[in-house]
């Protein structure tokens, strides 16, 4: 008697196709490229500003919060956020062209409709 074949009084097995919800190799690709895009981006940032963005927008720290851990006031966060952003902000366009603007999905980028917001890299800096 075999172990593997069903006998006649078990039920045939049941199967359940599911489809991968994942991303695609385009999508994954993509996501991986505008990764590489942000993170060169936040290196040619002078140090005051890519910590202060980090602390601040990548870490989600107050204003006040990323002050005190810089040693530096709360006005001069705001100042080197904001200049930042719009270091970040013309990098972005530099790379990837006036397609892609902050909050449009990757579709529009791509042209893939199967494309999400989720494939969009998570920087509040860029915005």
């Amino acid at each position: 008697m075999s172990l593997d074949e069903p006998t006649e009084t078990e039920a045939p097995p049941f199967r359940l196709d599911v489809d991968d919800q994942g991303p695609n190799p385009e999508q994954l690709y993509a996501h991986k490229e505008r990764q590489r895009i942000l993170f060169e981006a936040m290196n040619e940032l002078t140090p005051g500003m890519r910590k202060a963005i980090e602390l601040h927008e990548l870490g989600e720290r107050s204003t006040e919060e990323t002050a005190q851990n810089l040693g530096i006031s709360a006005s001069a966060v705001k100042a080197r956020v904001f200049h930042g952003r719009k270091i970040l902000r013309e990098r972005w366009k530099d790379q990837v062209g006036p397609a892609w603007a902050p909050g449009r999905d990757a579709s529009r980028m791509t042209g893939n409709a199967r494309d999400s917001p989720q494939d969009q890299v998570e920087c509040n800096a860029c915005d």
